[in-house]
């Protein structure tokens, strides 16, 4: 069954979660985090540091409003639910609980009281081989899952919220049974026939609360202090119990100590202890829910004791005469060691050639290189992981790229000096990058473009300048990064383009001007012509008029000889 599931569209690559994980049950894949559920211990760490939330437990309430149309539905609430609930008792949470359509509610303090009691009994006969508790459902997996060895000392009695389940189940008979819980550890106790049918945490409630418009009316809280509700607490469960004569008993909590207890144990130490282990510090009230709701421990302490007391008489009285036992099962995988070649080859890839390579600054969230290598070879993170190695690889590229660009490129910040110049802007401007260095830009460049994309926030801008200091024409790009504060002016040198330019342009109007002086002389000409073909017109005009007179002459003189 899935418990805890990942917001794909939420990772952002920072691997808190692997880094918080204190079984390394998380895999990177294509650069996005996904639970290995079978190395999983619930512990919850994942979903209360995430900072972009991406981690969820999965809610079992849509089933719960399913079933409640067909069946009674009865609510174990676990005991650190008064602090959780701002010191609320009993009576208040069930009036909430069955304004939701809960049939009936009880407390799993009682079912606490059932496996404490049977813890005093075992204790009797227990001889010199040191005790683990089992209230904790993140340490009975941690056992099972990472410390085979460890199995034969942890007790073999159902947690409280397994055993109240079955008397529950005894009492309502075809109801539902739905533990409220301070972690989600305890939802994996609803798949093994045992415990609760449901599962849900105290902030599922509380937002199943706020959608149903219900609030936890505070009455007077009169209800008789039961010594057992101390069990939430860092070491309540010893707390709870009559101690037996010639044992000791010791709690831890918090999963690095428990693991800690554990190696002890295994390496034969403890003898003769009862060990109340939790994977909480503070305890249940420090669970994932008290967490994500940055509840104070201090306080949710205090409510707990009042709820408690400090009389061992004043308790639940439970004759409970059935069997408590379950079967632990060893679920620890074999998992393949590579050789140190094998790792070596994986450490050079992440570029740790050498040991003085291997920084262990554990930003990849493992401790160190060596152990990022071999999560790497059980396919769990990935080379790009370490985060120097990516970092320098991109330096790199960014060196080459800047130092073989034929473009000159200088940044400068917002007091106008130059914070970074690459080869070819130094080849331009005839300078050093050591002299460069915090130097005014004004020195080798018109500042004012520079003012304008700061004054002016304008995020890019293009234009040509002539660099009459230089002799040289350039083509100018300015982008300006508001979040470093950074302009940055790629320059092109187009001399040779803008000297072309010039030169073609100088054809043209030579050219032109050879045109306009042979139209000129052509119409010089043709006003020449015109002139030489008026006077011959007129000369021939005048020629054809005395010829005509002639003629005419001729013809009057012939005929008077003929009268």
């Amino acid at each position: 069954m899935s418990i805890l599931q990942f917001k794909t569209a939420n990772c952002k690559n920072c691997y808190k979660c692997v880094r918080y994980c204190p079984v390394k049950s998380i895999k990177v894949e294509n650069h996005q985090a996904k639970i290995i559920e079978q190395d999983c211990i619930l512990c919850g760490n994942c979903t209360t540091i995430c900072p972009q939330n991406a981690k969820e437990d999965i809610s079992d309430i849509p089933k719960i409003k399913a079933v409640m149309t067909e069946k009674k539905l009865v609510a174990a609430v676990a005991p650190s639910f008064s602090a959780y609930f701002g010191g609320c008792g009993l009576a208040d949470m069930s009036k909430a609980l069955k304004s939701l359509g809960f049939f009936a509610v009880r407390e799993t303090a009682e079912g606490a009281y059932i496996v404490k009691t049977r813890y005093e009994k075992d204790e009797l006969s227990a001889g010199d081989e040191p005790v683990i508790s089992s209230c904790c459902a993140t340490i009975d997996l941690l056992i099972e899952k990472y410390y085979p060895l460890a199995l034969k000392y942890l007790s073999p009695i159902q947690t409280p919220m397994q055993v109240h389940s079955q008397l529950l189940r005894r009492e309502y008979l075809e109801a539902a049974i739905v533990f409220i819980s301070p972690c989600i550890s305890k939802k994996s106790e609803c798949s093994d026939g045992v415990g609760a049918d449901y599962c849900i945490t105290f902030d599922e409630l509380e937002d199943w609360f706020a959608e149903a418009g219900v609030n936890i009316e505070q009455s007077q809280n009169t209800e008789k202090a039961m010594f057992t509700r101390q069990i939430p607490m860092s070491g309540g469960v010893l707390g709870s119990m009559k101690k037996t004569a010639g044992r000791s008993y010791l709690f831890v909590d918090g999963i690095e100590k428990c693991r800690s207890a554990l190696d002890e144990i295994i390496s034969g130490g403890l003898r003769g202890c009862f060990v109340e282990m939790n994977a909480c510090e503070g305890g249940c009230i420090g669970g994932p829910s008290f967490r994500r709701k940055k509840m104070s421990g201090l306080t949710s302490r205090l409510f707990t004791e009042k709820t408690a007391g400090d009389d061992y008489s004043s308790d639940f009285n439970i004759d409970y005469p059935y069997p408590i036992d379950r079967e632990i099962v060893d679920m620890s995988a074999h998992r393949r060691t590579p050789g140190e070649k094998q790792i070596q080859g994986i450490l050079k890839k992440m570029g740790k050639l050498t040991p003085a390579d291997e920084l262990n600054c554990g930003m990849c969230g493992y401790s160190s290189c060596r152990e990022k290598a071999l999560a790497v070879y059980e396919g769990k993170a990935e080379i790009s992981m370490c985060m120097p190695l990516m970092k320098e690889r991109a330096e790199t590229l960014s060196d080459s790229i800047l130092s073989i660009t034929p473009n000159a490129i200088i940044a400068v910040d917002m007091d106008l000096n130059i914070s970074q110049l690459n080869a070819a802007a130094c080849r331009m401007f005839s300078v050093t990058p050591q002299q460069a260095a915090g130097m005014p830009v004004s020195e080798i460049l018109d500042e004012f473009d520079f003012v304008e994309m700061i004054a002016g926030e304008k995020t890019a801008m293009t234009k040509h300048s002539y660099l009459a200091q230089y002799n040289i024409y350039i083509a100018q790009e300015f982008r300006f990064d508001k979040a470093t504060g950074i302009v940055i002016c790629i320059m092109k040198n187009i001399t040779q383009s803008r000297q072309r330019h010039n030169n073609v342009m100088k054809a043209k109007v030579q050219a032109a001007n050879m045109a306009d002086e042979i139209v000129e002389k052509q119409l010089h000409v043709v006003h020449e012509i015109a002139a030489l073909l008026g006077e011959t017109a007129a000369e021939t005009k005048a020629a054809v008029h005395n010829l005509k007179e002639t003629i005419m002459m001729d013809s009057e003189d012939g005929g008077g000889d003929e009268r």
